[in-house]
């Protein structure tokens, strides 16, 4: 029996993009670091969005970036590094991503970034009883930053106006230490993380002022790397589906 030719053309196509792994939105194949994989950069300090619990790996960049390899044909592979370390891993092309990244006119320069999917504000935040109500009262008080974050950064240029003491932490539990013991004064974070640290620790927290600068969180990519459109399409079927809804009820609310 002759076979018709359009089914030879449809299992043609069927065997070409079962073996290709990842084609961008434009037909191109994605320049990943491994074949089938896409390599993860992470720094797993940081709950609810990385870190390890009895030696598992979990957080919302865990779970969206399971989402988004499974919606571009490739298998996660997490890679752990210090916050700074991922940067230069990706720059280096030992890496294809970095999740839940800060964009900035400066990051723009030196990568790419996918669509952004959480939104947020810097914040100066104080504690329970504290008498601070204005930025000017914290003139000579320790404040806390997680180090080489974007918060970080901004931290140095926002309070350049005051005299304060800017400690750098690189784990969130010597942080949440020194707040019990009153050893810190403020903490400068995003509004999401400070109220979920502040729900999770049982301590009230209050902005010093009102909500500062406006931030959007995206996947940080090596730049001409073929990856930023794919991405986007995934990004984009899971915000269609509400599986990004899901994510952050489950993660933050």
């Amino acid at each position: 029996m002759k076979i018709p030719p359009i089914l030879i053309i449809i299992a043609s196509i069927l065997i070409i993009t079962s073996f290709s792994g990842c084609i961008s939105s434009y037909g191109a194949e994605c320049d990943t670091v491994k074949p089938g994989v896409l390599t993860i950069g992470i720094t797993p300090i940081l709950p609810p969005l990385q870190y390890y619990e009895e030696g598992e790996l979990k957080g919302y960049d865990i779970d969206l970036m399971k989402e988004i390899a499974n919606k571009m044909g490739l298998e996660p592979e997490f890679k752990v590094y210090s916050y700074k370390g991922a940067e230069e891993a990706l720059l280096n092309g030992e890496i294809d991503c970095i999740p839940s990244t800060t964009v900035s006119p400066e990051r723009k320069e030196r990568m790419e970034f996918s669509r952004a999917y959480l939104q947020t504000y810097m914040i100066v935040a104080v504690f329970e009883n504290s008498p601070y109500t204005e930025l000017k009262d914290l003139n000579g008080k320790k404040i806390a930053v997680f180090k080489d974050t974007y918060s970080e950064d901004w931290s140095y240029s926002y309070l350049g106006s005051i005299d304060a003491e800017l400690i750098s932490y690189e784990s969130i539990d010597k942080l949440m230490s020194d707040i019990y013991s009153g050893n810190l004064d403020a903490v400068v974070t995003d509004q999401i993380h400070m109220d979920y640290y502040s729900e999770q620790n049982n301590f009230e927290s209050r902005m010093i002022s009102e909500k500062m600068t406006i931030v959007y969180w995206a996947v940080a990519l090596k730049k001409d790397n073929g990856l930023q459109d794919r991405i986007n399409d995934a990004l984009f079927e899971l915000e269609q589906d509400e599986a990004l809804y899901e994510l952050k009820n489950k993660w933050y609310d």
